[in-house]
């Protein structure tokens, strides 16, 4: 009884201590503040309120020195980790976040009922992304719906089961477009994707919005229109075919007519089709769908304010010529550049591109990397020997020459980049050549495989890099067959002050 006592009072003095501590902790720290907090319970004023500051909250917060390795598109239909080369195996290890676009729908393929399509893997494919060293991975892209909703889901349940999140896919857009994190000692990372222009509206993600809309699993769109550029003479004339057509709205009776198209006198829109005048017919002009482009950029922000460093990952098929493959391009849309600077101006440590299916440039912007495409990393044929081959034939076989487009050079030549910060600025780096397989002199079995490409291909490979990025002035200096970026301290520029200012601006008008 005594020592019952004796412990209840013991229990008591630790709860007095504990509340007068947490007493004077709260004085030290918050009396300063206290003006801000009115005794009357009245609210703060907008105008005086000691807002955070955004250039701190959007900053790089990583500590120490921390790495990232970041590849291009994994099309992978059976394990591969004890085929690659260890050196690349250690690239991809030694990185502290290491990331890619799983660009295969992973399922239990023996028990698998709702039928196959284009790019499917075993679901021992799991593990062996994570053999491959990968953290987190980029789930928003065209195959991610090629065995719809269920095939997404199966990819999801099977990663998870080996520690990778999958971004950009979800049960609904707020979930897809919500970051999956990986926790490391240097910090949180935050990663964020979406797909652009190539996605249909069944596979993009849906809200449901009281008795609006539909719930619906998907990935995280951002939408684009499509602009055709034609001459000057060549709208007008466009123009002159659309008004003919418009004026004879009213030739059938009890018919609701056409509305009659705003004039704008730099475009036109005719059978379905958009047209711009511009200096280069054959062009494609990007227009960005506002909201999902307002909706991504606060989806960083806010990523970026729960974590230490953010990933941005979009996957686009929007060729810059309507005379280019969607398959193909060694450049950027516009839509994409701009876009990729809003979005580190909104916080995001790197932009990573992918869906062209070969090397695109890479610029620096604020002291940030954008890797606009590092091609392909794995790139594995996709077959099933069905009854519609032809007798006698096997299914490479048949699909040879219409695969031709994914075993041209150009798609079998890739990067891997490794991004080096210290202290939260990027100071270096590091761009190791792939080679998938050029020239198709392996057999079918070993193509797609990354593996270190000989002293004269990895120079082909980081002399066409240098090209690419020649419109953003990055200097890639060659050394031992690795390409090297090095980047001041002082290039390293702070985001987020402009976006305070218009917050504050806002609140003050409230």
């Amino acid at each position: 009884m005594p020592m019952e006592l004796s412990t209840k009072s013991a229990n008591r003095w630790n709860a007095l201590a504990a509340t007068s501590i947490f007493a004077l902790l709260f004085v030290c720290n918050f009396a300063p503040r206290a003006w801000a907090q009115p005794a009357n319970g009245e609210a703060p004023n907008p105008k005086t309120f000691p807002y955070r500051d955004l250039t701190k909250e959007l900053a790089n917060k990583t500590t120490g020195t921390y790495t990232v390795t970041t590849v291009g598109d994994v099309l992978m239909i059976e394990p591969i980790s004890k085929e690659v080369d260890p050196r690349i195996l250690k690239i991809l290890h030694d990185a502290d976040t290491t990331v890619g676009n799983m660009e295969v729908n992973i399922v239990d393929r023996r028990n698998w009922t709702t039928g196959f399509s284009e790019n499917f893997s075993p679901k021992e494919t799991a593990a062996d992304v994570k053999a491959l060293g990968f953290e987190m991975m980029n789930g928003a892209n065209n195959h991610s719906w090629d065995m719809t909703a269920e095939g997404s889901m199966s990819t999801v349940k099977w990663l998870d089961q080996q520690g990778i999140p999958l971004s950009g896919v979800g049960p609904n857009l707020a979930t897809a477009r919500m970051p999956v994190f990986q926790l490391t000692p240097k910090g949180r990372v935050a990663m964020i994707s979406a797909a652009a222009g190539v996605m249909g509206v069944s596979g993009i993600a849906g809200d449901k919005s009281g008795d609006m809309g539909i719930e619906r699993w998907g990935v995280n769109a951002v939408r684009t229109t499509i602009w055709n550029v034609v001459t000057r003479e060549q709208l007008e004339y466009l123009r002159g075919m659309r008004d003919q057509i418009v004026a004879r709205r009213d030739e059938i009776k009890d018919s609701a007519p056409i509305a009659v198209p705003k004039n704008d006198p730099d475009r036109v829109q005719l059978f379905s089709a958009n047209y711009l005048a511009g200096p280069k017919i054959g062009d494609y002009y990007y227009e960005i769908n506002k909201q999902d482009q307002q909706a991504n950029l606060v989806a960083i922000r806010n990523a970026k304010e729960y974590s230490d460093f953010a990933i941005y990952q979009l996957h686009a098929h929007n060729p810059p010529t309507a005379f280019q493959s969607v398959y193909t391009g060694h450049y950027p849309t516009q839509f994409v550049t701009d876009f990729a600077h809003q979005l580190i101006d909104n916080g995001a440590d790197i932009f990573l591109g992918s869906g062209l299916h070969s090397m695109q440039g890479i610029e620096i912007y604020k002291g940030r990397p954008i890797f606009y495409d590092l091609g392909e990393f794995i790139i594995q044929e996709v077959r099933i020997d069905a009854p519609d081959i032809p007798r006698g034939v096997t299914s490479l076989e048949a699909g040879e020459l219409p695969k031709q487009r994914l075993q041209e050079p150009w798609v079998l030549m890739a990067v891997m980049a490794t991004s080096k910060y210290q202290d939260g600025k990027l100071v270096e780096i590091r761009l190791q050549p792939v080679d998938l397989g050029v020239g198709q002199k392996r057999p079918w079995s070993k193509m797609g495989i990354p593996e270190i490409p000989t002293p004269e291909r990895a120079n082909e490979i980081l002399t066409k890099l240098q090209e690419y990025s020649e419109p953003y002035h990055t200097k890639i200096s060659i050394e031992n067959g690795v390409g090297i970026i090095r980047i001041p301290l002082d290039a390293t520029v702070s985001v987020g002050g402009e976006i305070r200012a218009t917050l504050t601006k806002a609140k003050s008008t409230e």
